[in-house]
């Protein structure tokens, strides 16, 4: 995979911990990971997001559309 440098400012005490917290030398692969698991969070949030404002619809069988779609989020689907 490529990298590409890029220059972000921080807040000093959040850098001081991260110096503390993380060796030199892992630095990179840790800000990258963290930075990876923020935007699929987001993402995710995005689509629970659009998932709860789509507007309800009942079902041929009587069930409701976004009851479906939140028992597929939770797992709870048979």
């Amino acid at each position: 995979m490529s990298t590409v440098k890029r220059t972000f400012s921080i807040p000093a005490d959040l850098s001081a911990e991260l110096d503390v917290v993380v060796p030199n030398r892992e630095r990179t692969k840790f800000i990258a990971s963290s930075l990876r698991d923020a935007l699929r969070e987001r993402k995710r949030k995005e689509l629970l997001d659009l998932l709860d404002r789509i507007p309800s619809k009942e079902n041929l069988d009587g069930t409701q559309s976004e009851n479906v779609l939140r028992e597929i989020r939770s797992g709870r689907v048979d």
